[in-house]
């Protein structure tokens, strides 16, 4: 019995150590490929130099609605008047 079991050991220490190297070399496949075949669905690519290509824009918090603000002098009925912003808005140039 034991010749027979000792061939069956044989093969299937040969059939394991190839699963691992098998396994080893698939691992270092992966490290060898480029960023760009590695790449996760959904994912966006930028080159590398995209945000020196572009303008960087200001922005301003600037007035999107005027409006008057009146002040009445109840002595001598006259009347001041100013412009004030009624609402505010942020502009990007």
């Amino acid at each position: 019995m034991y010749k027979l079991i000792q061939p069956l050991l044989l093969i299937a220490s040969i059939s394991m150590l190839s699963f691992v190297f098998s396994i080893a070399l698939a691992d270092t496949d992966n490290e060898q490929q480029p960023k760009a075949q590695r790449v996760i669905d959904g994912e966006l690519l930028l080159p590398d130099d995209y945000e020196h290509g572009q303008e960087k824009k200001k922005c301003l918090t600037v007035c999107k609605e005027w409006g008057e603000n009146c002040i009445l002098n109840p002595s001598t009925g006259s009347r001041k008047c100013r412009r004030v912003c009624q609402s505010f808005i942020e502009e990007c140039f």
